[in-house]
C-alpha cells in the first residue's frame, strides 16, 4: 500500500508513513471517526481559539493550516510588517499561538487507530499473551528494535574509529620526526640498525593499537601505565594513570549512535518511552565493553632488550572508567536519536532533526539550547584560531592541526570559562596545591592578554544577542515571559557546566600519591548561571524596548522565534505517547488507561486494543456505529478511565495566592541552598589560607610588591619599605617564578603553609605563618600572614659612598639600618643588583646578589676612584698646605711639615712656603684615606746671635697622608699625625 500523503510506499502493517509521518488510516474509518476534542492542552497555555482550530483541522491539503500563525513570523502581526511596538498587545496574538498547537491536541485519526487496525482480534486470544509476555520486552526483542539498537552500535563505534584514526596521525607524524633526527647522527641510519647491529632487540606499538589507545583518550578514558625493567635493575610500575578530557572521537562515538537510531527508529515508528530508553541503555552497555575489549586486546607497548638487560612500557585503556564513559556516550547518542525520532520524525537524518526540533521547543529549553549552540559555535571558532596561532608560533601549524581531535571541544570550552570571567585551575603534587588563572590575573602578566579580553568582548556581544532573541520569541509566546520562569535556564545552565567541567575540560594524570591535573573550577558553574540568568532578565526588561526601536534588525532576532510544528508531526507524538501535552493533574488521572493504550499498541495483531475514550479524560468517546468496537472483550479488564479521572478533575486548581506562596517558597529555599553551597565553596578557596597565600606568592612573581605588602605587612619602618615597591621588579628576572601552595596544616589556631617558588634555577621552600583576624563582608574569615618573606641583606658600603642603587633604585642610609659602614636592607625575594651610586668622584662596580632561603646575607660593595676625583683631592691637598704654610710659627700645627728649635726666644719672623707639592700616590676609597710622594717647604726666619738678629733659611721634605670625606660634592681632607717627618 502507498501513503494517501506523500504516495511513498508503505509496509503494510505500519501506522504511520516512514517518509512524511502521516497515520496511515482507512478513509472510511477517517470519516466515520468523530473527532475529540481534547482538553488536555497544558493549563499554560490557557487559549482555547487555538485548541479548537487545531483540533478541527483535519492534516489535508484541501484544509490548511490557520494562516494567522506562520512557520517564521516576519513581524508580530500581518498588519504590522515590524514590530514597532511592543505594548499594542494586538500585534503578537497570532504569532503567540503559534508554538501551543504542538501541545493541544491529538486528532481523532490516531486515536483510534489501533482500533480500526485490530477490528476482528477473537475475545479470548489476547488473554494469555498479556499475561505471558510484558509489552516492553516485546517491543525490545522485535527484530525492527534489534535492527535499530544494531545500528546505532554500529555506525557509533565505526565513527569513534574514524575520528581516533585521525588524531593517530598525530602520533605517527611525531615517531617520523624522532626516527629521522636519530638518523641525522652518524651511524644511526634508523632505530632499529642502532638496536640490531649491537645485538638488541625491539618492539614498538602497531597501528591498531595506537588507535585504539587514541581512542580511549578521545572517549575520556582511562590510560593504565605498566613499566618494567630488568637486568640492571629490577623495576616494575603500574600506578601511572592518565584521563584526558571528552574529544572528537568521543562527540564521534554519540553522534554516530544518534544518527544510527535515529534512521531506524523513524523507519520503524520505535517508541521513545521506554522502548528507546531501555534501548539506548543497551547501545551504551553494548558499546562499553566492545571498547573494554579492544582495550584490553590491543594496549599500546613497547620494549627492548640488550644482552640481560631490558625494560618494558604498556598502556592500557581496559578500566571502569573507560566503560563508563562509552557506556554514558553512546546511551546519550541513542537517547537523543529515539527522542528525535519520535518528537521530530519529519528530518531525512538525526541533524536536521535536531535542528528543527531546537527551533520548535519553547520556554527556558529554548533559551538554554540556544545559548549553548551560539557560545559553541563562538568559542569552537576561537579555540581553532587560538590553537594554530600557538602552532604556528611554535614553527608547526601541522602538529596544531592533527592534535584537533583530542583538544576539541575541551579548547573552546576552556576558553570559554576564561573570556566570561571564569578560569582555569591547575593542581599539582598530592598535597592539592594549585593555582587558579583568571581574566584579571593574567592581565599584566601575559602577552596575550588582550586576546581573552578580545574574545571577553565577543562573548558579551553573543550573550546580548542571544538575549535579544529570547526577547523576540517572548513577543511571540508571552505565556514564558514571565520573571517567575527566569531560574529555570540558570539552573539547566549549571548543570549542563557541571558535565562539562567533568567530562570536557578535566585533564589529569597520576603518579603514585602525586597527581597534575587542569580543569576549569568548580565554582565557574554558578558564574554559567549568573551570565544565563542575565539573558533571561534582559531578554525580560531591555529587550523588546531595543528591538521596537531598531525595526531594520528584525530579521537578525526573528530566528529566535518559535516555528510552527507541523501538524502531522503532532500527530504522531501524540499517537506515540497519548499523555503528551497533558496538566499533570489529568497524567495521573489517566495512568492507567495510558498503559492498557501502550500495551495494546505493542502487542501483536491477535490483540485487543484499549477503548478509544482513555485519550479524552474529561470527555471520552464512545464508539461509533461505523466503526466496530469490542467493547465488551475479556482482554481489557481495565476499568473504563472516568472513574478515576473524577477525582483529579474535580479536584480545585490552587489560586494564584498559593501558586505565588509556593513559588516563593521555593525561590527562597533555592536561594538558601544555593546561597550556602557558595559559601562554602567561596570560604574553601577565595577566603581560605590557601587562597591567601596563592595570592601573596602570586603577587611576589608577578613583581606586584605593593599588593604583597597590603596581603601581608612587612613588619619594618616606612623609610625601610623603599625596597619593597614595584619599581624594584621591573628588572628582568628580578622576581621569584612558579610559585606553589604544597600544603596547608593547622595546629593550635595557626595554620602553617608550604610554599615554594623557584629563583635563578633553585627551588626554594618556605613556610608562611597565618592567623584569622577579623571577618570579611561579616561572614569570611579574615586571614593574615604573620611571617612575611622579607628578607635582610647586609651591605659593605665604603665611606666614600653616599648612596647605592639596588635594581637601579637608588637607596641612602636613611633607607637602611646602618651599623658603621654596614647597612642593613630589607628586600622580598628575588635577584637583586647592588651597586654603589656613582658620582663625579666615584664609579660603582654591580654585584649581582640572590636571596636563599636563609634571612641574613652579606654583600661587600666596591668601588673606584674617578679622574676628577684625583684631581680635586690633590687640589684639596694643595690648598691645605698653603693653609699650612700661612702659619708663622715654626711648626704649624696639624701640617706635616716644621723646623724643630730648642729656644723660642732665639728664633723670630717664621714665614712658610710650599717650593714642591707632593703628588698623590695611592687612594683608599674603602677606609677614606690616601698617601703621597715627597714634597718641600721652605721656612725663611731670622735667629739672634747675641744682640744681633740675622736672617736664614731652611726646608723640610715631608709626605702628605691624610683621610678625605666627600660631603655636598665636595671633597675636604684631614692629615695625618703621623704622616710627615722634619
Amino acid at each position: 500500500m502507498s501513503c494517501p500523503n506523500c504516495g511513498k510506499p508503505t509496509d503494510k502493517e505500519s501506522r504511520f508513513c516512514g517518509f512524511c509521518g502521516s497515520p496511515l488510516t482507512p478513509p472510511q474509518a477517517a470519516e466515520a471517526a468523530e473527532p475529540a476534542v481534547s482538553d488536555a492542552a497544558p493549563a499554560d497555555t490557557a487559549q482555547e481559539a487555538p485548541t479548537e482550530a487545531i483540533a478541527s483541522a483535519p492534516v489535508t491539503a484541501s484544509t490548511p493550516a490557520t494562516p494567522t500563525a506562520p512557520t517564521t513570523p516576519t513581524a508580530p502581526a500581518a498588519s504590522a510588517p515590524v514590530p514597532d511596538a511592543p505594548a499594542a498587545s494586538a500585534a503578537p496574538v497570532a504569532p503567540q499561538n503559534q508554538p501551543t498547537q504542538q501541545f493541544q491536541t491529538a486528532p481523532a485519526a490516531p486515536q483510534e487507530q489501533p482500533t480500526q487496525q485490530f477490528p476482528t482480534a477473537a475475545p479470548a486470544a489476547p488473554a494469555p499473551q498479556q499475561t505471558a509476555t510484558n509489552p516492553t520486552v516485546a517491543a525490545l526483542t522485535k527484530p525492527e528494535s534489534i535492527a535499530t539498537m544494531g545500528a546505532g552500535l554500529g555506525i557509533g563505534l565505526a565513527a569513534a574509529l574514524v575520528l581516533a584514526l585521525l588524531g593517530s596521525i598525530a602520533f605517527f607524524f611525531a615517531g617520523d620526526n624522532l626516527e629521522g633526527t636519530l638518523s641525522d647522527i652518524p651511524g644511526m641510519s634508523s632505530v632499529s640498525n642502532m638496536l640490531t647491529d649491537s645485538g638488541g632487540d625491539y618492539n614498538t606499538p602497531n597501528i591498531l593499537q595506537i588507535v585504539i589507545t587514541v581512542l580511549v583518550m578521545g572517549i575520556s578514558g582511562s590510560l593504565n601505565m605498566t613499566t618494567g625493567a630488568s637486568g640492571f635493575s629490577d623495576y616494575s610500575d603500574n600506578g601511572t594513570h592518565l584521563c584526558l578530557p571528552v574529544g572528537l572521537p568521543g562527540i564521534a562515538l554519540m553522534l554516530g549512535a544518534a544518527f544510527g537510531i535515529y534512521m531506524l527508529a523513524r523507519k520503524h515508528a520505535v517508541h521513545f518511552k521506554w522502548t528507546g530508553v531501555i534501548g539506548s541503555g543497551i547501545v551504551g552497555l553494548l558499546s562499553g565493553l566492545v571498547i573494554v575489549v579492544l582495550a584490553a586486546a590491543l594496549p599500546l607497548s613497547a620494549g627492548g632488550s640488550y644482552g640481560p638487560f631490558s625494560a618494558s612500557v604498556s598502556l592500557s585503556g581496559a578500566s571502569f572508567r573507560t566503560f563508563f564513559m562509552a557506556f554514558v556516550l553512546a546511551g546519550l547518542g541513542a537517547l537523543a536519536g529515539y527522542a528525535l525520532a519520535q518528537y521530530a520524525p519529519d528530518s531525512g537524518n538525526v541533524f536536521t532533526a535536531g535542528w528543527r526540533w531546537a527551533h520548535r521547543v519553547r520556554g527556558f529549553v529554548r533559551t538554554f539550547v540556544e545559548a549553548v549552540a551560539m557560545y559553541g559555535a563562538l568559542f569552537l571558532v576561537l579555540g581553532l584560531i587560538a590553537l594554530i596561532a600557538v602552532a604556528a608560533s611554535a614553527g608547526n601549524v601541522l602538529a596544531g592541526v592533527l592534535l584537533i581531535p583530542l583538544l576539541l571541544p575541551a579548547l573552546p570550552f576552556i576558553l570559554h570559562s576564561m573570556a566570561s570571567l571564569g578560569g582555569i585551575s591547575a593542581a599539582f603534587s598530592g598535597s592539592g596545591s594549585g593555582i587558579t588563572f583568571t581574566l584579571f590575573k593574567l592581565t599584566g602578566h601575559f602577552q596575550y592578554a588582550w586576546a581573552l579580553w578580545l574574545c571577553f568582548v565577543l562573548f558579551v556581544v553573543a550573550t546580548l544577542y542571544i538575549a535579544l532573541r529570547a526577547s523576540a520569541r517572548n513577543m511571540y509566546d508571552q505565556y514564558y515571559a514571565k520573571w517567575e520562569n527566569t531560574w529555570k535556564a540558570p539552573v539547566a545552565m549549571m548543570a549542563f557546566w557541571l558535565v562539562v567541567e567533568f567530562a570536557f575540560t578535566s585533564f589529569a594524570a597520576y603518579y603514585d600519591s602525586y597527581k597534575v591535573s587542569l580543569t576549569v573550577p568548580l565554582w565557574y558553574c554558578f558564574v554559567a548561571g549568573i551570565w544565563m540568568f542575565a539573558v533571561e532578565a534582559l531578554a525580560l526588561s531591555f529587550g523588546p524596548t531595543v528591538i521596537t526601536s531598531l525595526p531594520g534588525l528584525w530579521r537578525m532576532f526573528v530566528g529566535g522565534t518559535v516555528q510552527q510544528t507541523p501538524q502531522n508531526v503532532v500527530d504522531y507524538v501524540k499517537a506515540c505517547d497519548p499523555q503528551f501535552g497533558m496538566p499533570k493533574a489529568v497524567r495521573t488521572a489517566t495512568a492507567v488507561p495510558t498503559a492498557q493504550m501502550q500495551q495494546t499498541m505493542a502487542q501483536p495483531a491477535s490483540a485487543q486494543p484499549a477503548p478509544t475514550q482513555t485519550v479524552a479524560p474529561t470527555a471520552p468517546v464512545a464508539p461509533a456505529a461505523s466503526a466496530p468496537q469490542p467493547i465488551a472483550a475479556p482482554a481489557s479488564p481495565a476499568p473504563a478511565p472516568v472513574a478515576p479521572a473524577a477525582p483529579a478533575v474535580e479536584q480545585k486548581p490552587l489560586s494564584p495566592k498559593a501558586k505565588k506562596t509556593i513559588m516563593i517558597g521555593g525561590i527562597v529555599a533555592i536561594a538558601i541552598i544555593a546561597l550556602g553551597i557558595i559559601y562554602g565553596v567561596l570560604s574553601s578557596t577565595v577566603f581560605s589560607a590557601k587562597s591567601v597565600a596563592e595570592s601573596y606568592v602570586s603577587a611576589l612573581a608577578g613583581g606586584d610588591y605593593g599588593k604583597a605588602s597590603s596581603i601581608a605587612d612587612p613588619q619594618i619602618g616606612k623609610d625601610q619599605r623603599k625596597l619593597l615597591s614595584n619599581s624594584v621588579a621591573k628588572v628582568d628576572s628580578a622576581t621569584i617564578s612558579n610559585p606553589h601552595v604544597d600544603s596547608v596544616r593547622t595546629s593550635n589556631g595557626t595554620t602553617t603553609v608550604a610554599v615554594s617558588y623557584t629563583l635563578d634555577g633553585t627551588t626554594i621552600n618556605e613556610t608562611l605563618s597565618l592567623n584569622k583576624s577579623g571577618t570579611r563582608f561579616l561572614i569570611f574569615p579574615n586571614w593574615q600572614i604573620t611571617t612575611p618573606l622579607v628578607k635582610s641583606v647586609n651591605v659593605t658600603v665604603p665611606d666614600c659612598a653616599e648612596a647605592l642603587t639596588v635594581n637601579k633604585v637608588a637607596v641612602t642610609a636613611k633607607n637602611a639600618e646602618k651599623n658603621g659602614n654596614v647597612w642593613r636592607l630589607r628586600l622580598y625575594p628575588g635577584m637583586y643588583s647592588i651597586a654603589a651610586k656613582s658620582t663625579d668622584y666615584i664609579s660603582g662596580e654591580s654585584t649581582t646578589f640572590r636571596t636563599g632561603k636563609q634571612n641574613e646575607s652579606t654583600v661587600e660593595v666596591t668601588v673606584e676612584a674617578t679622574s676628577k676625583l684625583e684631581s680635586d683631592l690633590e687640589g684639596a691637598l694643595n690648598a691645605k698646605l698653603d693653609k699650612c704654610a700661612e702659619s708663622t710659627k715654626a711648626s704649624p700645627a696639624s701640617c706635616p711639615f716644621g723646623y724643630n728649635i730648642y729656644d723660642d726666644d732665639e728664633y723670630r719672623n717664621f714665614a712658610w712656603s710650599i717650593s714642591k707639592y707632593p703628588e698623590i700616590n695611592d687612594i683608599d676609597l674603602e677606609n677614606g684615606s690616601f698617601t703621597t710622594k715627597s714634597g718641600k717647604a721652605k721656612l725663611t726666619y731670622e735667629w739672634q746671635i747675641g744682640d744681633e738678629w740675622k736672617p736664614s733659611d731652611t726646608s723640610d721634605t715631608f709626605h702628605a697622608n691624610g683621610s678625605f670625606a666627600i660631603k655636598d660634592g665636595k671633597v675636604t681632607i684631614t692629615f695625618d699625625d703621623d704622616g710627615y717627618y722634619y
